[in-house]
């Protein structure tokens, strides 16, 4: 991981620890421009947050030969979010709401603008 990437995820980590205090399935993203591609976000990523927020997503954590908090975790019926990192700040965007502008949108990437505008949450 990237320094810059291993600041933002240790960030929000406190970020959601102090402000969003429920359960939930984040995929973290980042990006140096005022826009993302929206193939950042891979499929088995996007299958994945899809199956936590509609379905039920089971997951086993590896064992990397350092202690684990515990061995696997079930999330079922959870907010699941991808997390853009623009330069100044972050969006939470719903998983159902990134598929769909993907979808509909001319573009081929998110610009911040629009992030402001279908994201749940921001800081």
């Amino acid at each position: 991981m990237q320094k810059r990437e291993a600041a933002f995820n240790t960030y929000f980590l406190k970020w959601v620890k102090a402000n969003f205090q429920k359960t939930a399935a984040f995929e973290l993203k980042q990006t140096k421009t005022d826009s993302i591609p929206f193939s950042a976000l891979k499929l088995h990523q996007e299958k994945a947050l899809f199956y936590a927020k509609h379905e039920h997503l089971t997951w086993k954590i590896p064992d990397c030969g350092f202690q684990n908090v515990f061995d696997c975790f079930s999330l079922y019926r959870v907010p699941a979010y991808v997390v853009i990192k623009y330069p100044e700040k972050f969006y939470l965007i719903d998983i159902d709401s990134w598929t769909a502008e993907r979808d509909i949108s001319m573009r081929k990437s998110l610009t911040e603008d629009r992030a402001k505008e279908i994201c749940y949450a921001c800081g």
